[in-house]
């Protein structure tokens, strides 16, 4: 059983003090990290190349003709690669 004496030697706090940085520093660490990956913007995937092909024709960037040439490149390129 546990007894409390009502001090703590310096051992004591010492000891204490090292288990709580090896317990809460790397789950902080690790929150901090998932934080990190949600709100940075460099850190989200890049669109794939169809996806760019899908916006820019969105967007009216290419007409409907230089769309379906890009979609049938990458879907060739993606047979043979």
């Amino acid at each position: 059983m546990w007894h409390w004496h009502g001090e703590w030697n310096s051992g004591e706090w010492l000891s204490m003090s090292i288990m709580m940085l090896i317990v809460w520093l790397p789950l902080l660490l690790l929150i901090g990290l998932a934080f990190r990956s949600f709100f940075t913007p460099g850190a989200r995937r890049s669109p794939s190349a169809e996806e760019e092909a899908r916006r820019a024709y969105a967007r009216g960037d290419i007409d409907r003709d230089r769309f379906q040439q890009i979609m049938q490149d990458l879907r060739e390129h993606r047979s043979t690669g």
